[in-house]
């Protein structure tokens, strides 16, 4: 005889479990528009071993638009991204905060 399915179904997780997964922080990034620009914003996040979900870039005037939306790692890491964003030449600003 078969074992019951639901000896075979893994428990639901707690809802909190599964909302603080979808956890999102986006990083609006404006740039030089040079040709580098977007791979050196790419670089810092890689470095900073951020996981990134999505991401635009486009031009806007004279500047580029780089929105990052990566995983949540807690306000101390989304701090110093953002600060290592910063820092990175071509970036003009950076702002970042929850995306649901």
């Amino acid at each position: 005889m078969a074992a019951p399915v639901s000896d075979q179904v893994e428990p639901l997780k707690p809802e909190e479990a599964s909302l603080a997964s979808l956890r999102r922080r986006l990083f609006l990034v404006t740039a030089e528009d040079t040709p580098d620009a977007l791979m050196r914003v790419l670089g810092v996040a890689s470095v900073q071993r951020a996981r990134l979900r999505a991401l635009t870039a486009a031009p806007e005037g004279q500047h580029l638009a780089i929105r990052l939306e990566i995983d949540d790692q807690g306000d101390a890491r989304a701090e110093v991204l953002a600060s290592r964003l910063a820092a990175c030449p071509s970036v003009r600003g950076v702002g970042f905060g929850w995306r649901m």
